[in-house]
């Protein structure tokens, strides 16, 4: 079927950039940070720690954002307020202003992740699963971007600040964009707040919702395995440079991007489910080899095949779900996300654990692990009939 992209996919496409870009900024330019404002690791944490609590805090209640003044408008306004964050963040004068901001990021992250891909549902009702691969991979494009970009400013001297600066005038404009283009959203039915808790409630009741959250959590899980720790893997046990860490990194953002482009492209809504389960598939198989592999340039190509095999879950599993389920989609959307971001960074602190007792390198078994478990509650979900619900 032949994409064809509204005014609100182009700005859908420019926040997904910098949403990655707000996510990405930090860890790239969190040594300088230290430097500069004589930061402990656990202080430097800290920053992450308190993007996250603002982001899930909002993104519970982006639904009755969205349910207020829709999601168009509401989408524009958290833009701003995130670039407003990373603009705040390139002028911090100290550490205390550098967590506010990072209040700020999260507080425009947690719409714009509660209600973006809601919002792409609703402008590709008969097919979204293609735009929401399609979409989805401008945030992994984001992830690559700010990698490659920001390391290689940062190791020719340029001040993180440039950085931050630059997205977040980037975060405004897009925020603008969505402003001038919010009545080119599709019309929806304004819900009350009771009609939001009505839809979530109805939501936790059904028993079919219940197998897409651990769905949705490993395939946060498994992304943010690779994404947290495939640079430290290629530092610790092939003896390489950060720059090789970053390469790996970008190697597996590689493969998101093109993993997710060419699902949208030629996965069809009717299809989504064999690409699920095929993706789920060969993830388990690529996983089963990285920690036996003893070549740093095998690892690479490992690497872009993983994030090919991972690239369609988080768009495609909300998709999916919409499409087998009766239920109000936007809370359903916002429901699964709140399962994959903790999926992304439990797991990632489980192999942290992992790592100190046995080894990083055996912590990477846990990915297979998950992948099986996975593919264990497709068949289970696909084997329900749909009149559970």
């Amino acid at each position: 079927m032949k994409v064809e992209f509204q005014p609100l996919d182009y700005a859908s496409s420019l926040v997904f950039l910098v949403y990655a870009a707000g996510m990405t900024v930090t860890p790239i330019c969190l040594v300088n940070l230290s430097r500069e404002f004589a930061l402990s690791l656990s202080q430097g944490g800290a920053i992450e720690a308190v993007r996250s609590f603002f982001l899930l805090t909002i993104l519970l209640a982006s639904g009755f954002f969205a349910a207020r003044w829709g999601k168009a408008l509401s989408l524009g306004i958290s833009s701003v307020v995130m670039g407003s964050g990373l603009l705040l963040y390139s002028y911090a004068p100290s550490s205390g202003t550098v967590l506010a901001a990072g209040g700020l990021l999260g507080s425009g992250g947690g719409i714009i992740e509660g209600l973006l891909n809601p919002l792409i549902q609703d402008l590709h009702p008969d097919d979204s699963g293609k735009y929401l691969n399609i979409q989805n991979a401008f945030f992994s494009g984001g992830v690559l971007i700010t990698v490659l970009a920001g390391g290689e400013l940062l190791s020719r001297g340029f001040s993180w600040r440039i950085i931050t600066g630059t997205a977040g005038l980037t975060g405004i404009a897009a925020g603008l964009f969505f402003l001038i283009l919010e009545k080119k959203s599709p019309h929806r039915k304004i819900y009350s707040a009771s009609d939001v808790l009505s839809h979530k409630i109805a939501i936790l009741k059904t028993p079919r919702f219940w197998i897409f959250v651990p769905l949705m959590f490993i395939g946060g899980g498994v992304e943010g395995a690779y994404t947290f720790w495939s640079a430290s893997y290629i530092q610790l046990y092939y003896r390489s440079t950060a720059l090789m860490g970053g390469i790996g990194t970008a190697c597996f953002a590689g493969g998101m991007v093109l993993g997710r482009l060419a699902g949208g492209w030629f996965i069809g809504q009717k299809r989504l489910n064999r690409l699920i389960i095929i993706s789920a598939l060969s993830g388990f198989a690529v996983s089963l080899a990285v920690p036996f592999l003893n070549s740093r340039e095998a690892l690479f190509i490992v690497l872009f095949l993983a994030g090919l095999s991972i690239a369609c879950f988080w768009p495609s599993i909300q998709s999916y779900s919409a499409e087998r389920t009766s239920l109000e989609p936007t809370s359903v959307f916002i429901l699964l996300s709140c399962a994959g971001i903790p999926g992304f960074a439990l797991v990632s602190w489980f192999m942290g654990i992992l790592g100190d007792t046995i080894g990083l390198n055996r912590a990477f078994f846990i990915v297979p692990v998950l992948f099986a478990v996975f593919i264990i509650l497709y068949f289970i979900e696909r084997r329900i009939k749909i009149s559970i619900y």
